[in-house]
This record gives C-alpha cells, sequence and structure tokens, in this order.
C-alpha cells in the first residue's frame, strides 16, 4: 500500500511559495531546502574559523516536539 501523501505549502526566506507533495512535513522541508542551502559536516577548519567569527554551534530542535514537564 503506497503511504498516504498531502500538499503541503512552503514559504521560503525570498518571499516564494513552493507547494510540494509529500507524506510528511519534514519531507516538504526538505524537499525545498534542498534547492536553497548546501549542508556538509563541518571540517575542523570550518569550527575554528566560524568560532572565531563569533558564530555559535545551535542545537536541533524538534518544532512538532512539545516541551517536557518538570
Amino acid at each position: 500500500m503506497a503511504t498516504q501523501q498531502r500538499v503541503y505549502i512552503v514559504g521560503t526566506h525570498t518571499g516564494e511559495t513552493r507547494l510540494v507533495k509529500a507524506a510528511v512535513r519534514q519531507q516538504a522541508l526538505t524537499h525545498v531546502a534542498n534547492h536553497l542551502f548546501t549542508v556538509r559536516v563541518a571540517t575542523q577548519d570550518d569550527l575554528i574559523t566560524a568560532l572565531g567569527n563569533g558564530i555559535k554551534v545551535e542545537t536541533y530542535k524538534d518544532p512538532d516536539q512539545l516541551p517536557l514537564a518538570e
């Protein structure tokens, strides 16, 4: 049985609107992002340069994840 898909509307940082058919939200976002950005593992030299320029390391957070109750 094929995975159910729906059409997602994805807005880009340039104001462009894209319609993407995908099984889940993340697939739609990834599809658009792959055309706009490059991603690779940082080398040691990349880290030295970026940290030296004041760029901080960010930690991924799932936008759909609810905060844990304490």
